[in-house]
């Protein structure tokens, strides 16, 4: 049977290396959930012509007074969109939530998003139709910008760590 050290330095030494040990779990947990953050390429483009193509059917629909049947394409359209979110987080492996105050603070501003377009679009003058085409255009465009950047930021912060 071996003999145990009894030196005052043993415990010091299983105690840095637990040490290291936890910091190195801790530093491959955030990375795994910087991964998780990153967006894949084909997600802002596919999401943009999604919510572009449904404002502009939405003006189409509203200038010929077929709203309810453009309505109900809507519905589908949201499915469509959270199907692509829903696939977007799962092709990660890693699901990463976000905090009740993320959720409010992305509505709010994604509605005084489309506030501004709405307003700025009537005050020229365009009209609720072409209003509705923009609107959506905007928000397609809102949407794959937010995932280049989310994705720059991300990248950043990984090579950072590295």
């Amino acid at each position: 049977m071996p003999t145990q050290d009894r030196s005052p330095d043993a415990p010091s030494l299983d105690a840095d290396a637990a040490a290291s040990a936890l910091r190195d779990v801790e530093a491959a947990r955030t990375r795994a959930e910087l991964r998780a953050r990153l967006v894949p390429s084909w997600y802002g483009p596919s999401a943009a012509a999604l919510l572009a193509a449904y404002g502009m059917g939405m003006g189409a629909a509203n200038s010929h007074g077929i709203n309810g049947i453009w309505g109900w394409a809507g519905l589908l359209v949201v499915l469509l969109g959270l199907g692509l979110a829903r696939l977007r987080k799962r092709a990660t492996g890693v699901l990463v939530g976000r905090s009740p105050a993320r959720k409010r603070a992305v509505a709010l501003s994604v509605a005084a998003a489309l506030a501004v377009v709405w307003g700025v679009c009537l005050s020229l003058g365009l009209g609720v139709p072409v209003t509705l085409g923009v609107a959506g255009v905007v928000l397609g465009l809102g949407v794959w910008a937010h995932s280049a950047w989310q994705n720059t930021t991300v990248t950043r912060k990984l090579r950072e760590g590295a």
